[in-house]
Order: structure tokens, then sequence, then C-alpha cells
């Protein structure tokens, strides 16, 4: 090719190069509007026409014979070098469209191989390519706005693509806050080399007023801001620094909307003409964006609104299928996004309440209106809450838009001022109670005429309750006339001195009864200090002044008790004699028969004389208590026989022992016989027939033995435990067994000694005693005794059971405290659980456990699934139940109350066995 104008096209200068070999070819394709450019097999230019001189600028260059991709590097690695040697490889023909990037043209390229090089055409398509990417960058421009979650992804990918499908190499955002514009770390940015990342850091934490320069025109017009050419400018003030930064173009473009106010910034590192910069293009985006921002930051003011309500909002369908859920539902109910999402509204409801809310939300969506309910919901770690629902039905969409309270606190709140207001009117109850149990009412009195009795008082009178008060006139007259005189001066003395005195005193009832009276009160002082009445109690002392007398009986009998031992002692001296004497007669007297039938006769009268006598220095108890160390396993198996005899035809008697010695410090005599008193109260509380068991186990330290006083510092100890299905006592009864000869027996059936005796054993040998009885549900009496040997060495045998986690799942707390603490003692991890549903929660938390101990009424109970069954066998079901229930579980390792670690052992051996057996 030559630059010549004159060059003529023929087949001398270029040979057979063309594919066609015509004088005249020259001529022709000057004249046609492509550009055309003949190559040769290497790609050097043999020739090209006028309008490719234009379109590649060649006008005042000789590029005759130079090599294409040498003159045009930057071509190297595009879509034109890659065209080009597929035209070299295949000899066929391509077609193609690509960006130009030495000149920035948009070409239509057609190569057609020869037999010696190339014939190559190209049309300059730039102004329909603008079009068409304009377009498409405006529509994706515009579905990036629409299609993003929130505003920081909308512009994020708003910049990503401008940098990716225009000459723009460098995009970020900047927010207002109080009349300044400045760049928060955090929001979008996109960059094409380290240089503008300098650039970036070197923006953060500027402030520019956006009442001054550009940012002025630019908030105040709302439109974009283009500067071509930054060398030129003189208002951009961080021109020099983008300068810098290797940047030339310049671009504003705010986002206006509501008040609120975003600017997009984006730079080249050339100078741009407004086609290049896509100014049309962006002016129609930034209306575009203003309006999503505006839509944006409203559904964003509203999710915030809805996420930082405290109440839980909630959207389903009428099948219960979750279709939006906010945090409080999240937060209150314990889960994340990702469990409830796609999930059922039923799958968190309690089991029992989703019938209900069924056939609640078949209501709503019948009648339409706005609709309220309340439900139960089961948390992720197992807790039961109360939420009240407000829900409408939208008949178009069928969506059911509900909000939700969490109304457990408040029900917990009401409840426990329910609680309260029944704790207070079962305080002045238990306070009433009291009062009469101990004969006591208390009264209050102002000196200006203001009288309140309590109930003990009216009671202590005789009197009705709706009588008034009796004033001190009026109470005067109901004193014993001995000693009202006595009275009167104290009340004189309290209206003169204010001082109270506190007194005894007779006094005759309505009834006619004379009951001895002790008053105690204080007086009532005003703020200023001055005396305006007296309040206190008087208490019915009758009982207790018989009661000292009873003593003082009591106590001479106790002198006459010792005075009867000594003189037993002494006649048995004389006794002996006696018998001795008898003895010797008996020998000279062999001949006589009448002689020796009256010696015979005496000696009887002599030994049924010392037997008496011997009981007599029995009941006196002149012998000393000495108590010695036992094991309570042997004595009470080598009592049993006469234990056994107290039962009929209609009582049974049991007894369970541990496997080890539980050796104590105590008096034998004193156990068996407390033993034999706790036997027959059992025997005689069940005149229909019924079972005693006596049981023996070990009572390990810990904690859980609060219960019993004095129980919680004994350390380990022996429990030996009484029960009996009789009639049981209620609270009354039971807090006076211990009392001295106080006896629930008819006339001539009971001492009231029996079980003071009992009570008297157990402190003597430095032990503790629990009663537990209700009426109709039999009793239960038991005895600790500390030991005096360690059992470690007895726990210590038990290294062929495995370690691990176990569960108790029971309603009995005194049943709970005895298998949890032997668990415990032996190294297990014990949870304790008090229902199904708590179970089910650490079934699903902790995914190691060795077994479950389940009361059998709680884990067979008829309302729970079918399919609960088999989880419990699955997790080594052991089931409890009473000492006298039948057992209805069918289970192998089945345990009854009470719990003693022989019997756990055995049940942990076997579900060991059992284990280890499987394949």
């Amino acid at each position: 090719m030559s630059s010549h104008k004159d060059h003529e096209f023929s087949d001398e200068s270029l040979g057979s190069s063309l594919p066609v070999s015509t004088s005249d070819m020259g001529m022709i394709l000057n004249r046609i509007s492509d550009a055309v450019v003949v190559f040769d097999k290497k790609w050097k230019v043999l020739y090209l026409n006028e309008p490719a001189k234009i379109l590649f600028r060649f006008h005042n260059v000789d590029v005759v014979g130079r090599n294409l991709f040498e003159h045009f590097p930057r071509i190297i690695g595009t879509d034109f070098e890659t065209n080009y040697r597929k035209a070299q490889e295949t000899g066929e023909p391509v077609f193609f469209e690509s960006f130009f990037l030495p000149f920035h043209y948009w070409l239509d390229v057609r190569i057609f191989p020869t037999e010696k090089g190339y014939l190559v055409y190209y049309k300059d398509i730039t102004d329909r390519k603008k079009k068409e990417l304009s377009w498409n960058l405006g529509e994706t421009l515009l579905w990036n706005i629409s299609a993003s979650e929130n505003l920081h992804s909308a512009f994020e990918k708003v910049i990503r693509t401008l940098i990716q499908n225009t000459p723009w190499s460098f995009g970020q955002i900047w927010r207002f806050q109080e009349g300044f514009v400045f760049i928060h770390d955090e929001d979008p940015f996109v960059s094409t080399n380290d240089k503008q990342l300098i650039f970036r850091e070197g923006s953060i934490g500027k402030k520019f007023s956006v009442k001054e320069g550009i940012l002025k025109k630019v908030t105040e017009s709302g439109e974009l801001y283009f500067i071509p050419d930054l060398e030129a400018d003189r208002e951009l003030k961080r021109k020099d620094f983008a300068l810098a930064a290797g940047f030339r173009s310049w671009m504003g473009i705010p986002v206006l909307s509501d008040g609120r106010f975003y600017e997009i910034e984006l730079l080249s590192e050339r100078v741009l003409s407004g086609e290049e910069a896509y100014i049309d293009l962006l002016r129609v985006v930034s209306k575009r964006f203003a309006e999503v921002v505006s839509r944006r930051v409203a559904d964003e003011e509203r999710k915030t609104f809805i996420e930082l309500s405290l109440d839980m909002i909630l959207t389903i369908d009428s099948d219960g299928n979750i279709q939006k859920a906010n945090s409080s539902f999240r937060r209150i109910l314990g889960y994340d996004r990702r469990s409830i999402k796609k999930k059922n509204i039923y799958d968190f409801i309690h089991p029992e309440d989703v019938e209900y809310t069924k056939n609640e939300i078949a209501k709503l969506c019948k009648e339409g209106h706005s609709y309220g309910f309340e439900n139960r919901y089961i948390t992720k770690n197992g807790d039961i809450r109360v939420i009240y629902w407000n829900s409408v039905h939208s008949s178009d969409s069928g969506t059911i838009f509900s909000v939700g309270r969490d109304k457990t606190e408040d029900r917990l709140a009401t409840q426990k001022l329910q609680f309260a207001a029944e704790q207070l009117t079962r305080s002045k109850e238990e306070l009433q109670h009291a009062q009469k149990i101990a004969k006591i009412g208390s009264w209050k009195m102002y000196f200006d005429g203001e009288l309140t009795w309590s109930s003990g008082l009216y009671e202590i009178f005789g009197m009705d309750e709706s009588e008034p008060p009796k004033g001190f006139e009026e109470f005067l007259s109901l004193i014993h006339p001995e000693d009202r005189e006595r009275i009167t001066k104290n009340y004189m003395r309290l209206s003169e001195e204010g001082i109270f005195e506190d007194a005894e005193f007779r006094v005759i009832t309505a009834n006619g009864t004379e009951k001895n009276l002790l008053v105690r009160g204080e007086t009532l002082l005003d703020a200023e200090g001055r005396l305006i009445g007296t309040s206190g109690t008087m208490q019915d002392i009758t009982e207790q002044k018989e009661w000292n007398d009873s003593m003082r009986q009591f106590q001479k009998m106790e002198a006459v008790g010792q005075l009867a031992g000594g003189m037993a002692h002494d006649f048995n001296n004389l006794l002996n004699v006696i018998l001795a004497n008898l003895d010797l007669l008996e020998l000279k007297l062999k001949d006589s028969p009448e002689l020796m039938k009256r010696v015979s006769s005496a000696q009887d009268a002599v030994k049924r004389g010392a037997e008496a006598n011997r009981r007599l220095l029995s009941f006196s108890r002149r012998q000393a208590i000495n108590p010695e160390t036992y094991d309570v396993n042997r004595v009470v198996r080598e009592f049993a026989p006469v234990l056994t005899r107290i039962r009929n035809d209609v009582v049974t008697i049991d007894f369970s022992f541990e496997d080890f010695p539980l050796c104590c410090d105590f008096e034998r005599n004193g156990l068996e016989n407390a033993l034999l008193n706790m036997g027959i109260n059992s025997r005689d509380a069940m005149p229909q027939g019924g079972r005693i068991l006596v049981s023996i186990s070990f009572c390990p330290a810990g904690t859980e033995r609060a219960l019993v006083p004095g129980l919680q510092e004994m350390g380990d100890c022996c429990l030996i435990s009484v029960r009996d299905e009789g009639i049981g006592m209620d609270a009354i009864t039971r807090e006076r067994i211990f009392e001295p000869f106080f006896t629930t027996k008819g006339p001539g059936k009971g001492t009231g000694l029996g079980m003071p005796m009992v009570y008297a054993f157990v402190q003597q040998s430095r032990g503790a005693i629990h009663v537990h009885s209700e009426p109709d549900k039999g009793t239960q009496v038991d005895i600790f005794l500390p030991l005096s040997r360690s059992v470690s060495e007895e726990l210590e045998t038990n290294d062929d059971l495995v370690d691990g986690r176990i569960v108790i799942v029971e309603k009995n707390f005194k049943g709970i405290s005895g298998l949890s603490g032997l668990l415990k003692r032996i190294g297990y991890d014990v949870l304790q659980v008090y229902d199904i549903y708590e179970l089910k929660a650490i079934i699903g938390t902790y995914s190691e456990i060795f077994a479950i101990f389940a009361d059998e009424e709680l884990a067979f109970r008829s309302d729970y699934s079918e399919d609960w069954a088999p989880v419990l066998k699955r997790h080594n079901l052991i089931p409890t139940s009473e000492w006298n229930s039948e057992s209805r579980s069918g289970y192998p390792n089945h345990l009854k109350r009470p719990y003693n670690w022989s019997k756990v052992r055995r049940v942990l051996f076997s579900l060991q066995n059992s284990k280890n057996r499987k394949p």
C-alpha cells in the first residue's frame, strides 16, 4: 500500500494477491463505503482503500508492508486477534462485531481468506452499537436499582455495572448529613488499580459543605455535574487529589429524595466526551434512582419498625405456612431465620393447642375481620410461652396478617398477684389457724374508742364474731372476781404511765367455763410519741397449766419409779434368799410328798415374783443407755421374726435391705423397740388390711436432703423407713405425733408414749426423723442415723458401669432427692425434669443419654403421642413407681420406691449388660 494519492490498483503491484485480477478493482474498492484492507498470510498490509485510510487514520503514514499486530498492539488478546487467527486456521470466512480499543470504535468485520492472504471489510457501527449498549446498559442499571434488596446493594450494583461497561474506571458513594457530604467506609465502591485504592482511602474522613461550589449547584438543581477534563476545571475542591491519582474526567450523579441526598461519584483516567460519559443515560438513571431511594427508604423504615417491634409480627397462609416473621417472633421462640424458613406455624404450637388454633384460623378466614385469640408455643429450649394474637385475613391474597404479644410474663404476673392474694388470705387463715391451735387471740384498742378483736379472741371467750368486741369495762365483768382488782390496777398504770404489764388471770366464758389466760401487749404511740392505745395477745394457757400439773405428776411418778426400782432391787435380794432356802427344803423333804407340794408351790410363787420384779426393774430403766456399733441391716434382719408377729390375717409386712453393711452407733434394744412401736402403729392404722414395708437404705450426703431438718449437716447416713397403707394423718395430727400421751387410738388401746419413745431413741442416737402422711394415703416414718463407718469402698466397686448422663422425670420431690443423690454420688451427671415436655427438650439438646428414670404416671400417660414410647425405649427407659403400686409398663428394669443403692445398682448393671449384648 502507498500513501500517494495517485496510487493505482493493478495486477503488477498486487500480483495475484487479490481474489480477482481486474484493472478496475482498485477504482471499485476506493469508491465503496466500507473500509477494505488486503493482508498477506503473515498479516502484513498489502493494500487499503480510501475509507480504510480514514477509518484507521493512515493519511500521512505509509503502512504497506507493516504487520497489523505490530502497528496496533492493543488488539492483541481481543476479539480481533481471536477471529483473525480463526480465519487463518480454518480458511473459512469469519464475520464478527467488536470494540476496537486503539480508537474506541465498534467495527463490523468480515474476513475472506484467499490463496495468498486475506481480504477484510470494515464498517464503523459505533453509533448503532452505542444506542444498543446505552439501551442495554440503561435496562441493566434500572434492573439493578429495582431488584436489589436494599440501598447498599443497589448502589454497589449500579457502580459495578458502570465501571464494567463504560469508560468510567472508579466509583463510590457520598452521603449527606447535617449540611455536609462524606464517605461512609462501609458503603460500596469499585476501583481498578492500587492508585485508585489510595484515592479511596484519602477520601474517607473528608467532609464538604453542600452550600459551596459544585455541591451547591448539584443539591439545588438536582442535576448531575460533568467535568470532561479536570485540568481545565476550577471548581472541584478535590481536583488536585484526583489528578494525582491519574483521573481526568469526573461526574457527580445526585440522588435526591424526601430530603435525603446521596451522590454517585464517577471518575475516568482519560478525558471523556459527553457521549462517552453516557450523560443522557445517567440523567435518567439519577431520576429513577431517586424514586427507588424514596421507595426503598420507606420500605426499610417499615421493615425497621417491624423488626424493632417488641410484638411478634407474622404473615401466614390459610394452611399455616409461614411467609414472614419479624425478629421478635424469632427472639421469643429462640429460633434464627433459617430455622423458621419454610416452616409451618403448627410446628411451634403446643400440641394441646394445635386443634384449637386450627379452628380459630378457620373462623378468621370465614369471618374475615380482625380476630383475637390466645395459644401456647414451645420455644427452642423447651419453655412454654403464651401468645395473644390479633389477626386479619385478606380474601384477595389469602394471607393472614397477625400481631402477637407475649402474655407469658403478664400471665405469670397475674398468677403471682393471685398467688400473693391467695397467700395473704392463706396467711391470714394460717395466722387465725395458728392462733386457734395455740389458743391465742389478738386485739388492738385505741383510747378514742376504736377496738378490734381477732377471731381467736372471740373463740377464747366463746362469743359470736357478729358481736361487737367488748371494751375494758365490759371485759372486766368476764374476769374472775378474785383477779379483777389486779387487772384494774394494771390498766390504770397503762393509762397513767404508759407501761403495759404482762399478766395471768382467770376468766369466765359465756358458757360458764373457767379459763386461764396470759395477756401480753405493747403501747401504741402517734408520730409525736403520745400514747394513743395498746395492742397485744391473749393466750388460753388452761391446758398448759394442766400440762404443767401433769408434768409435776409425771415427775412424781418418775420418782416413784426410781423408788420402786430401788425397792425392787432390795426385794430381789430377799426373793433370792427365800428361793435358796426353798431349794434346801426341797432336798430335805424328798420323802414327804405333801410337804414337797407346798415347797414347789412356794418356789413357783417366788419365781413369779422374780419375773414381776424384773419387769419393774426394766420399767424403771435404772440401767444406763450404752450405744454400740451395729450393722443396721443385720439388727433388723435378726429382729424381723419378732416384728413379723405383729401381722394378722389382713396385714402383711415386708422387708428391704442393702447388700452391704450400714454401721451406726445406737442402743440395739432402743432400735428394736422403735421398730416395734412403729410397726404396731402401722398395723392399727389398717383395720381393713394392707401392707407394711420396712426398708433399709444408704442415704448419701448432699444438698437434696435439705427437706428434713437436721439432716443437711449429718453427712452419709442410714435410712430406716417404715411405710404403710393406713388411714394416714392430717397436718394437725402429724404435728402432735411426738407429744407424750397424745394418741389417736381409742380408750385403753394406746398410751401415747410409743412415738415419743421413738423420738427419744433418735435423739439419743444423734439422728433425725421425718414423718410424711396424708389422709387415706398412708404414713411413712423415716429415721436417719449417721454412719460410723464409711461405705466408700462399697460405692467404688462400680467401675463396670459406664459414665454418662441420666435424666430423672418424677413428680415426687422426695423420690427425686433420694435417687438423684445416689446417682450423683457415684459420678453420674443427673438432670431433673418434671414433665415429658421438658424431657423432649432435654433429648433434643443432649445427644448422649445413658438412661431415663421416669415415673410411670408421667411416662405412659394416654394423652402423649403414640410415637413417644419408642423414643423412651431407645433412650433406655427405667420406669419408677410407688412401693405398693402394680407395674403397668412391662419393662424388665422396673424400679420401685423406696430407692436404695443395691436396687439401683442391679438395675444399672442389667441395663449395661443388655446394651453390651446388642450387636
